[in-house]
């Protein structure tokens, strides 16, 4: 009985254990690979900036809808109940010379206004209010579009920071295991007598290096890992890596032609030249005050000591309308427009000089990105080199310490190079992705 006994509490055991070890097993092996669309356009969809640049189109569609409404007439009824009372009086008299009621009285009271403005001109102003809302409205939606291309942009760069990151922990982990090879042999060669004792501490020091080297790769993958998950909005799920199977196709851009296709189609300076046509409507707004205005007023008043039984009553007795109409011309102001029309010249001016600045900004940013995609690429193939050259000096090393002909030292100076070789080639690669979206952004090519 107590043999059965133990082993059954065995087997509850190794359940346990099996049920603890197996499933982070398999949730190790079911991290999801997001691609770069899966990635831009999650943050597209979930991150707070876009949501924030959204809801500015729906203001600019609102005060558009404002402007429009201020060309329609408005429409206001009112209408009041209650009891009024008169306390009493003096005493009156008729043409008889007989006295009239003294006392006090009360009656109910039932009164309704129907009323309606409609401001016909107004110097100009309900006309370029609209002209200024439409433009303003446009510039909105294109700051939308350029705030997509920056949020594409921003998600390639934290992407490839991470596959950067991830591919680095990749070759420092190959390095570690490299140096505690050499270690391993080392001590074996010591033993043997075909090796000093300083050739095992500087295997001891160059493993205890990268063992360094390994932590801090996987530490600055998880900081990518973290910043691509904030611009995803992933804050409870942090389970995922990205897709390591790079390929580059090399593009070759025109200098002159992107600047030319940019200045012509990026969002943002599109959005300067709304704001520009929306100051210039601001000018003639402000101007508005000069000239006169007209309109027409419309009343209907109806009232009554008892509520009608038919609604229709009201249009039939106890009622007074009227239709008027208003001009009105404000021959001085105190300077008040012409205060106005000066700031909104220099509103003017100012979105004027702002596109101008950006344009030159434009022009100098593509010159930039379009010299560092160059340089990227010139890097990537030196890299190459450098990485074939360091792996064979890698070899020839190994084989003269092994023969007794190279130290210690040799063969872990040229393992450190394969090892910088390795990772400046994959930062290259990433410099090169990187500077062709940027690129592609700075031109107004990112989501067209």
């Amino acid at each position: 009985m107590e043999r059965a006994m133990s082993i059954f509490g065995t087997m509850v055991l190794l359940f346990i254990l099996i049920s603890l070890i197996v499933p982070g097993g398999v949730r190790a092996s079911e991290v999801e690979v997001l691609s770069l669309e899966e990635c831009i356009n999650s943050a597209l969809k979930n991150n707070p900036d876009m949501g924030i640049s959204f809801q500015y189109i729906r203001k600019a569609e609102s005060d558009l809808l404002t402007n429009y409404g201020n060309l329609l007439p408005d429409l206001k009824i009112d209408f009041y109940s209650g009891h009024n009372y008169y306390g009493p009086s003096s005493v009156q008299y008729d043409s008889q010379g007989r006295p009239i009621q003294t006392d006090g009285f009360d009656y109910e009271n039932y009164t309704l206004r129907l009323s309606s403005n409609l401001v016909l001109w107004e110097g100009g102003r309900n006309y370029s209010g609209i002209n200024s809302a439409r433009n303003k409205n446009l510039a909105a939606r294109e700051d939308y579009n350029y705030s997509k291309d920056i949020m594409i942009a921003k998600v390639i760069r934290s992407y490839y920071g991470m596959y950067r990151n991830k591919m680095l922990l990749v070759v420092q982990k190959e390095s570690k295991e490299q140096a505690e090879k050499n270690l391993d042999r080392s001590k074996a060669l010591f033993e043997a007598g075909s090796a000093t004792r300083v050739d095992v501490l500087k295997a001891q020091v160059r493993y205890s290096n990268t063992r360094l080297d390994v932590i801090k790769a996987r530490n600055a993958l998880e900081m990518a890992r973290e910043e691509l998950k904030n611009l995803m909005n992933r804050r409870k799920d942090s389970s995922f890596s990205v897709d390591t199977s790079m390929t580059i196709e090399y593009s070759e851009p025109e200098f002159q032609d992107e600047i030319e296709f940019a200045l012509a189609n990026r969002a943002d300076l599109k959005s300067m030249e709304y704001n520009l046509k929306a100051a210039k409507s601001g000018i003639s707004a402000a101007r508005a005050g000069w000239w006169p205005s007209f309109g027409i007023n419309f009343n209907y008043y109806w009232n009554d000591r008892q509520l009608v039984e038919n609604p229709l009553d009201i249009f039939r007795e106890e009622y007074q309308w009227s239709v008027t109409g208003l001009l009105s011309f404000n021959i001085f102001d105190r300077m008040a427009t012409s205060a106005r029309v000066k700031s909104a010249r220099a509103d003017y001016r100012i979105a004027e000089y702002n596109l101008e600045k950006s344009n030159l900004d434009a022009v100098k940013e593509i010159k930039n990105l379009f010299y560092g995609m160059n340089e990227a690429r010139e890097r990537i193939e030196v890299a190459h080199e450098i990485v074939k050259q360091a792996t064979e000096e890698v070899r020839l090393a190994e084989e003269r310490y092994s023969v007794g002909a190279g130290t210690m030292l040799e063969t872990i100076d040229a393992q450190v190079a394969l090892t910088t070789a390795k990772g400046d080639l994959i930062k290259a690669k990433c410099d090169y992705l990187v500077a062709e979206a940027d690129l592609a952004r700075a031109a107004g090519k990112m989501s067209r």
